[in-house]
């Protein structure tokens, strides 16, 4: 395959350097590249942990595209983040497809529900179905739908309503097809076809196993695939793969049927159904609906706190069977009236809908499904209930590892130490089995760690303060934590993100810190020549509070899971990052003490096995977020002091690029007046 030497694309004076200005040569580039040419050259599989500023997305794109594009294939390129998934289509693809000066095609794969389908747009118009608060959105719908050329709602100048977008939205389960007299116009069916004919596909985490819980019926047919952000496959497909119940589900049904506020939904429309069978089929949601308020009420009234595991069996009445029977009977008998193929489907689709939830919810409380993990979570108004696979790894292995090849998969945080161990065992790529394509022999992973190109040692110093409490003196610490904040914020007057594991400290922390409770710690913050800007995760959209981070020298941002990872602040406005405490996962999550569990019964350590190193791995992307190029510099101040008095606080601090560490505040201060 000698379309595959990619010396004359990334050599100093090869075709990148020619198109790309400032482009740098990175050696760890090439030897990434070349290990995924020999991936795609040999069917294997890859990881590859690659540093920050590796530039790992052309490492895999260009070997990728030059396979599919050559050999006609498709690969699927897989993200967890939307922002790397919109910079793959929209900055890096596009600048290869011109660099390369090769003719290939690539596609964005989003869920259908992310379209607008001009069929349930005018069936809505046509019936009424729309309300007075939704006139303005509608309005500006319609500018839209004349203007648009994707369909897409991400597209929109504007965000319209949740309700509004669910009543004219593609639904899967009631979409006709070629059938549909939209078909010619359908947006959807459109994007669809470009991605048949693509060589490159882009999606998501999400889409792709919900495409695998589908049974392989969202994504077209591919031959091989990249997951870029692998750290996040296991808590992502353990999510998509299992199982969940909600009153928001119970909901969402019924009021497709007869919604008791609005009065619209199915029998709306059926205006030929006799009054006397609407009144019937109105009677049987009202029954359900007032069941499934009750059987919700239960549920939380056994829930002690906001999520809890459920060990037995029947914990509680599975009230909702008979009610959802008789509602699926009872459309049944609508199913034999109805004369046009769009109803047809339409009571279909609520038929099949009324019994996957009364399977699934008889699946959960009765715990037909081995080797899960069952559990209830009351989040704001959401009941929810959910049975989790335990164990991802055989799924995982017999689905994807030994049915696809090349699987690639990359991330700057995989391995602890350089050992892939830990990964592979959690994702099923260990004991793999023969290879089904014919080659008569087990699949090979091959491994690749390559360091970050930039100087750690120059440009990061790591703060670990000396007297903090240990966090299971729980008053002691915390009050301890605050003051190393305020220490650390009279230095840095802002520029900083402090890094959470519970919205609890977060909360208590931002309260103090901001005046906006007493008594707790005895430094304060002295705001001599600026103003410190203070925003916390919860009071905006992630995104917005990342801009609005940016947008101001002076700002400390706050925050818990979502900002250890996939934030990119690069530049000045970033130059401390505050962890203040290691990520251990709460021992008693639902998910993660059934995995603790499972672990001990295999005669495993689970905190050495699981805690530790996924902890770690955590960790190394809490500390990345500091340094996104080469010329950022700033200060990582470590919180917690059981990286120096616990026999594993070693391991996180080793698992950091070389850096410069010290106890010293003024050394910090030294460090900080420097990079200022």
């Amino acid at each position: 395959m000698t379309y595959l030497n990619l010396s004359s694309i990334f050599s100093k004076d090869g075709i990148l350097s020619g198109k790309l200005k400032n482009y740098e040569y990175r050696h760890q580039q090439v030897i990434m590249a070349e290990a995924v040419g020999n991936a795609i050259e040999e069917s294997t599989h890859l990881i590859v942990e690659a540093g920050t500023g590796v530039g790992k997305s052309l490492a895999y794109l260009i070997p990728i595209i030059l396979w599919a594009r050559e050999e006609n294939k498709k690969a699927i390129i897989s993200t967890y983040t939307k922002a790397l998934q919109y910079q793959l289509v929209d900055k890096d693809i596009p600048f290869l497809k011109d660099a390369l000066g090769i003719d290939f095609s690539f596609a964005l794969c989003v869920g259908g529900e992310n379209y607008l389908c001009l069929r349930r747009l005018n069936q809505a118009s046509h019936h009424g179905l729309f309300e007075i608060d939704e006139t303005e959105a509608l309005k500006r719908l319609y500018e839209w739908k004349d203007r648009t050329k994707t369909g897409l709602k991400s597209d929109m100048n504007f965000e319209p309503l949740p309700k509004l977008w669910k009543k004219v939205c593609r639904e899967g389960d009631i979409c006709f097809g070629k059938k549909c007299s939209y078909y010619e116009h359908c947006l959807y069916q459109k994007a669809k076809a470009v991605e048949r004919k693509a060589h490159i596909l882009v999606t998501n985490h999400y889409l792709f196993f919900a495409h695998i819980a589908s049974g392989w019926n969202v994504l077209p047919k591919f031959d091989g695939i990249v997951f870029d952000e692998a750290h996040q496959l296991e808590d992502v497909a353990a999510g998509y793969l299992g199982m969940e119940v909600s009153n928001y589900r119970l909901k969402n049904l019924l009021d497709a049927i007869s919604n008791p506020f609005t009065r619209k939904g199915l029998l709306s429309r059926l205006e030929w159904l006799a009054p006397y069978t609407s009144l019937e089929i109105d009677s049987l949601t009202g029954s359900v609906r007032s069941t499934g308020d009750k059987f919700f009420s239960i549920l939380s009234g056994r829930l002690e706190g906001q999520t809890r595991r459920i060990r037995e069996k029947n914990f509680i009445p599975n009230m909702l069977h008979d009610p959802l029977t008789e509602l699926r009977d009872g459309l049944k008998s609508v199913l034999g009236m109805v004369k046009k193929e769009e109803e047809e489907k339409e009571v279909l689709s609520l038929i099949e809908r009324c019994t996957a939830l009364s399977s699934d919810i008889t699946d959960i409380i009765e715990q037909r499904l081995p080797e899960h993990v069952y559990w209830a979570e009351i989040e704001g108004r959401r009941r929810s209930l959910f049975a989790t696979p335990i164990d991802i790894a055989p799924i995982l292995r017999s689905q994807i590892f030994e049915n696809i090849s090349p699987v690639i998969l990359t991330s700057a945080t995989l391995s602890i130490h350089g050992d892939f161990s830990f990964l592979k065992e959690r994702l099923g790529l260990n004991n793999l089995s023969a290879s089904p394509l014919g080659k008569h022999k087990a699949y090979n992973v091959d491994e690749l760690s390559l360091d970050s190109p930039f100087n750690y040692r120059e440009n990061v110093m790591v703060y670990t303060p000396r007297g903090v409490s240990d966090p299971k003196e729980a008053e002691a610490f915390k009050r301890d934590v605050i003051d190393s904040i305020r220490v650390i914020l009279n230095i840095t007057q802002g520029r900083t993100l402090i890094l959470f594991t519970s919205y609890d400290m977060l909360n208590k922390s931002y309260n103090v810190i901001t005046s906006r409770e007493s008594g707790v710690g005895s430094q304060k913050i002295e705001n001599t020549d600026c103003r410190i800007i203070f925003l916390r995760q919860g009071e905006m959209d992630s995104y917005k509070l990342v801009e609005e981070f940016k947008k101001s020298s002076h700002a400390v941002l706050l925050g818990t899971h979502t900002f250890w990872q996939g934030v990119d602040i690069p530049g000045d406005a970033l130059q401390c990052v505050i962890i203040v405490r290691l990520p251990f996962q709460v021992p008693d999550d639902p998910v993660t003490e059934a995995r603790l569990e499972k672990l001990k019964e295999n005669g495993k350590d689970p905190f050495i096995h699981y805690q530790i190193p996924n902890a770690i791995l955590m960790f190394k992307q809490g500390f990345g977020r500091l340094i996104r190029t080469q010329s950022d510099k700033g200060i990582v101040a470590i919180l917690d002091p059981r990286v120096k008095t616990r026999f594993y606080g070693e391991r996180f601090l080793s698992a950091l690029p070389d850096c410069i560490r010290t106890d010293s505040i003024e050394n910090i201060k030294e460090f900080f007046d420097k990079i200022k």
